[in-house]
């Protein structure tokens, strides 16, 4: 094995992690609105719970999870509509939570539990692992060397990313400051989610 040759690999890696996890996604818009009602500290948990969601799929891949989809479409597409229904329940909840005294009255940060759950039906992160595992690996023994790169890379750069929209979001309250605002705010957050459905669905390119 060349040790050089695995880690040229990562300037594509990391330019690869940063695309798709620094993009609005539906596990960035959550975030960002986390953020903007709890803050950094409370939001961790399901920053977190999306790594740990993200690694367990990932390595699922490069065990072989990848070709079972392309044996069995229809189980994408089951997922598929799970997560599109899981999307608009999130949508629906986003839509309708509360701010009062600084304090949000009707939801609680998403938890670890649930930012990892997410992850296992999201045919979105299906599509974004499966390119990891396939277009940017190495063939013959360097192929688990390069592989565990992908991984560390990826959930370092997604990290970074997911943190940058948890700020952002944090910085925004301050020009939220009237309950009326707040409501807009949570509508176009809300609406963003639900915009991101489609995409859902596109992914099945990447998959196929």
């Amino acid at each position: 094995m060349n040790t050089v040759t695995v880690f040229e690999l990562a300037p594509a890696l990391i330019l690869f992690c940063f695309a798709a996890s620094i993009t609005p996604g539906p596990n960035n818009i959550l975030l960002t609105h986390s953020g903007t009602h709890f803050g950094v500290i409370k939001t961790l948990p399901h920053l977190l719970g999306i790594r740990v969601g993200m690694t367990i799929m990932h390595l699922a891949m490069l065990l072989g999870l990848g070709k079972l989809f392309l044996m069995q479409p229809k189980l994408h597409f089951f997922l598929q509509l799970c997560a599109s229904g899981y999307i608009l329940y999130l949508a629906y909840k986003v839509a309708n939570s509360t701010q009062v005294d600084g304090v949000n009255a009707k939801v609680k940060p998403l938890s670890f539990f649930q930012g990892m759950l997410f992850q296992l039906i999201n045919p979105k992160s299906y599509a974004v692992l499966m390119t990891l595992c396939t277009a940017l690996t190495l063939p013959e023994g360097a192929y688990w060397p390069s592989a565990i790169l992908g991984v560390i890379i990826f959930n370092l750069v997604a990290a970074c990313s997911g943190l940058f929209w948890v700020n952002f979001g944090k910085y925004m309250r301050q020009f939220l400051n009237r309950p009326n605002t707040f409501k807009r705010f949570n509508w176009i957050m809300s609406l963003f989610l639900a915009a991101s459905i489609p995409l859902v669905f596109l992914s099945n390119t990447s998959i196929q």
